[in-house]
């Protein structure tokens, strides 16, 4: 069964009718980035393009490796809480998840000219770079919904006037499981039977993720005249993530048309694999305090892997026993997924200007047009046409603008502060929500020898989210908060 149609029959990543699908969600999901890495590029929100001698910086523009004048190694270590705020049919739910995780790790060599030339060094680097971090958990509660999700079912079986002996073929991860545990039934002569009665019914869903995007990437620039920065990155990318939703849902007690007490609906899935790009980048100082950067990405071609499996768990009241009917269905096999992942184009300015020797100020765009994702199937020939159609007609492009400064309060102390505002990847005409802002503050210690900086950055984020059918239920909207804080230590030698 073609992967497209295996999720587009998945009950919990159903979203409106006027917006994307779950393939070309995850496309955009995985061609997206978030401010990580060093403390120090984490607290200047990310604005690196013009600047240099940091390891993350170097990730976003090659460039700043040519800014280095010692060999240096640097380590990071970061804790991440995301805590998400849900609200549907006017009844909230909070939820978090926190993890700790190494946001960088790199190593510069710097090879001194000491010709007499113009050219006054070259450097390499060999880094490590947390691009992206799917760890979250959100919940999403109601009590009297009008509907249910097995109603959804029950739609879809009429429109596709699908008999129960097709259910297994067509719907083997979701309305399959409801039919085998009894959730959906036949009577002679009426149809199909839904066994989520006619009153309204109590649920809960709740989702949790984890996995990260990481880049590995080896670096090589130079530094002519101390006027001009030139770098060059291989990066290798690893996407690992991992997704378990559970939707749940309790009948009404006093609900005469139905024995259903309860049932619950889980669907898991993994996706894994790597992928390779490019990138390249200029530093220019026409002025001692003035510096311009521009970078280059190339598209990252991803090779990815799904896996995917569900399962249903209904209780019925029995009234000639004392004990319950407990019915327990798995989908019939593991679902297996392999496909080519592009993602777009990346192109970064940035200016900034060192204000003599108390600190400096750092302004980067970056534009990125997600009408340029492309997908292929390579399991078995699906052309992703559809996918691709819906990317280049509901997605646009997005300027990404980030704002960081730097003031030194001693000799050795400084502190550092910075903002981010992310464009949304979304059509105007969408009900989905793809902007997102950030804030950071940070401080360092730096001598000759060695350095520690620390970080605090939060990200906030809305997304709207429909459980099943959106012309049977409301959206639940989730307010999600990210909290980050980082320390990054180095030591040159």
């Amino acid at each position: 069964m073609h992967y497209r149609i295996v999720i587009a029959l998945i009950m919990n990543n159903m979203i409106s009718l006027m917006s994307l699908g779950q393939n070309e969600r995850d496309a955009l999901f995985f061609s997206r980035d978030e401010i990580t890495g060093s403390a120090r590029s984490i607290s200047m929100g990310g604005a690196f393009t013009a600047l240099g001698g940091d390891i993350s910086g170097t990730y976003i523009n090659p460039a700043g490796i040519g800014v280095y004048r010692s060999n240096e190694f640097s380590i990071g270590l970061g804790f991440h809480t995301s805590v998400s705020l849900s609200d549907y049919y006017k009844n909230s739910s909070l939820d978090s998840k926190s993890n700790l995780n190494i946001p960088s790790l790199g190593i510069v060599g710097v090879n001194e000219i000491k010709s007499g030339g113009k050219w006054r060094s070259t450097s390499m680097a060999f880094g490590m770079h947390r691009a992206q971090s799917f760890h979250r958990s959100y919940s999403i509660m109601a009590n009297d919904v009008p509907s249910s999700m097995i109603d959804s079912y029950q739609k879809t079986i009429l429109e596709d006037q699908a008999a129960p002996s097709e259910l297994g073929s067509l719907y083997p991860f979701d309305i399959f499981l409801a039919w085998q545990t009894y959730v959906l039934d036949t009577f002679t002569g009426s149809g199909y039977y839904n066994a989520a009665g006619v009153l309204p019914v109590d649920q809960s869903y709740s989702a949790v993720e984890s996995g990260a995007k990481r880049e590995t990437f080896f670096s090589f620039g130079g530094n002519y005249d101390d006027k001009l920065y030139l770098g060059a990155n291989v990066n290798f990318s690893r996407i690992s993530l991992e997704r378990s939703y559970t939707h749940s849902e309790s009948i009404n007690p006093v609900d005469s048309t139905t024995v259903l007490k309860q049932y619950a609906f889980q669907f898991d899935e993994s996706f894994s694999g790597l992928g390779a790009s490019v990138s390249a980048g200029l530093i220019y100082r026409p002025i001692a305090p003035l510096r311009i950067g521009l970078s280059f990405k190339s598209p990252t071609v991803y090779s990815l892997d799904l896996e995917y499996e569900s399962n249903m768990t209904a209780t019925f009241t029995n009234p000639l026993v004392i004990q319950p009917d407990v019915y327990d269905e798995r989908s019939p096999y593991l679902g297996q997924y392999k496909f080519r992942l592009t993602s777009p184009t990346r192109t970064t300015l940035g200016i900034a200007y060192v204000i003599g020797k108390n600190g400096l100020v750092s302004v980067d765009a970056e534009y990125v047009d997600y009408t340029r994702i492309r997908m292929q199937g390579t399991s078995d020939g699906y052309n992703f046409n559809a996918e691709e159609n819906a990317i280049r007609n509901q997605l646009q492009s997005a300027l990404n603008l980030r704002f960081g400064a730097e003031y030194r309060l001693t000799q050795l102390w400084s502190l550092r502060g910075g903002f981010a505002q992310y464009g949304d990847p979304y059509s105007k005409d969408l009900l989905d929500q793809g902007s997102f802002q950030l804030y950071s503050l940070g401080i360092g210690f730096r001598n000759g020898d060695y350095f520690i900086d620390a970080a605090y950055q939060m990200k906030s984020s809305e997304e709207i989210k429909f459980l099943y059918d959106p012309t049977l239920v409301e959206s639940a909207s989730i307010s999600q908060t990210d909290h980050r804080i980082t320390a990054t230590f180095g030591f040159k030698f």
